[in-house]
């Protein structure tokens, strides 16, 4: 039996070498504008990222979130943009975070297809179909979509729990907005966010794909080139509400409770990020084979799933626990749940438990950059936190330096449980 953990580790420690990854290109040593090249299909993955999120809507909740939606709606040439993308099978999307905005395109890898998209994407940030009328048609959309959030007890437990644990924050409001916003928002109020948000954000960009360093920057160029930027640094006070151990109950018609778990945590530059991460993996964090799992599903049958995760954020972490359960198990269901976060408080694992996680996490980052969708995730990671040097080497050392005493001193000196929420939304 230890002959074969030994071998295990050996593997896995040889399959980890640098040079197992793919190689991360700086487009012309641009720290911000990476490359990975991946000729297995002719594909092409693109990624701009703006340092920009809801945090920025100020007292516009939702007016960024509505501001990019309209991006690709604007009429150029008398032909709404995502038709331009549509026509060579390109597929576009965009969304909004709490700190950033994202705009992604997968095209098929041609000269003239690189050259039709920077076009197209250049003249879309110039702004110049945004109109009274697209704006109405918008507010529309965002309103259905917010009536139906509003119905969804799992989204709306979401949104509850973030609007206590961030209240008097810009981080408390949902990225789409309320109602109430969203009907005042007109055309003044959409450019200024827009102009806002493409001349004095940073914006980074990723690509993945068929294609080389030299198309990559004409296609960057192309893009935003001509773009003028004032980039500012974004000095908000993101922040939690630091109440006292605190849990919200909410009432909502449903035969089963959702159930959030909020812990303030480590941000992603901490020192002990990786000691939280492999010690989250076991809790929560593995699915089947985690404490939780194995407490809550596998033993007692009181929920399909239940799962705990790091929310990293700029300037600190959240641990968060999130299930679903019949109302009439909420109380049992806390009660294990407080019971293994005390087991987590104290960390009493063993040290076979912290191996087996830690070679765990370590495959998982092998099988996040083996299809182009993983590997432009990972790549607009790596540009949000910026990690761009070394970042395969320093996650695999990171991880395996952690050892049981580190992790029960990052525990003790980072997860704030007196600062705890819970909220629960169902029936009960």
């Amino acid at each position: 039996m230890r002959l074969i953990i030994i071998t295990t580790i050996v593997f896995l420690l040889s399959m980890t070498n640098v040079d197992a990854f793919p190689k991360i290109t700086k487009i012309k040593s641009n720290q911000d504008y990476l490359l990975i090249e991946n000729r297995d299909l002719p594909i092409i993955d693109l990624r701009i990222t703006f340092d920009s999120g809801s945090v920025n809507d100020g007292d516009n909740e939702g007016i960024l979130s509505f501001s990019i939606n309209l991006l690709h709606q604007q009429l150029l040439n008398n032909k709404k943009i995502i038709s331009y993308f549509e026509e060579i099978g390109a597929q576009y999307n965009s969304s909004v975070s709490k700190e950033r905005s994202y705009i992604s395109l997968r095209f098929v890898s041609t000269t003239d297809n690189i050259y039709l998209i920077s076009e197209t994407i250049n003249q879309m940030l110039l702004l110049n179909g945004i109109s009274d009328e697209l704006i109405s048609e918008n507010k529309v959309k965002i309103l259905n979509i917010i009536n139906r959030r509003d119905l969804d007890p799992g989204r709306l437990a979401q949104k509850k729990a973030d609007e206590i644990f961030f209240r008097g924050s810009p981080m408390s409001h949902p990225t789409i907005g309320y109602s109430s916003s969203i009907e005042r928002f007109d055309i003044n109020l959409v450019r200024q966010k827009l102009i806002q948000l493409i001349s004095k954000s940073k914006i980074s960009v990723s690509l993945v794909g068929d294609i080389n360093e030299n198309s990559s920057a004409f296609l960057i160029s192309n893009m935003i080139g001509n773009i003028k930027q004032e980039t500012q640094k974004n000095v908000l006070p993101l922040k939690y509400n630091k109440l006292r151990k605190n849990t919200e109950n909410i009432f909502f018609d449903s035969a089963q409770t959702h159930i959030n778990i909020y812990i303030p945590a480590v941000n992603r530059h901490d020192k002990d990020f990786y000691n939280i991460l492999v010690a989250n993996h076991i809790l929560g964090g593995s699915g089947f084979g985690s404490r939780l799992m194995k407490e809550i599903r596998e033993k007692r049958g009181f929920a399909y799933s239940v799962y705990s995760g790091l929310s990293i954020y700029n300037d600190f972490g959240i641990l968060k626990i999130n299930l679903q359960t019949d109302n009439k198990n909420v109380n049992d269901v806390l009660a294990i749940i407080s019971v293994e976060l005390d087991e987590f408080k104290n960390f009493n694992a063993t040290t076979n438990e912290v191996s087996l996680s830690k070679q765990s996490l370590i495959r998982n980052i092998l099988t996040r950059m083996d299809t182009n969708s993983s590997m432009i995730q990972t790549l607009s990671s790596i540009n949000d936190y910026d990690l761009q040097d070394d970042y395969h080497k320093n996650y695999v050392n990171g991880i395996q330096n952690v050892n049981l005493k580190s992790i029960k001193r990052a525990i003790s000196d980072n997860i704030k449980f007196e600062n705890a929420l819970i909220v629960t939304l169902g029936g009960q």
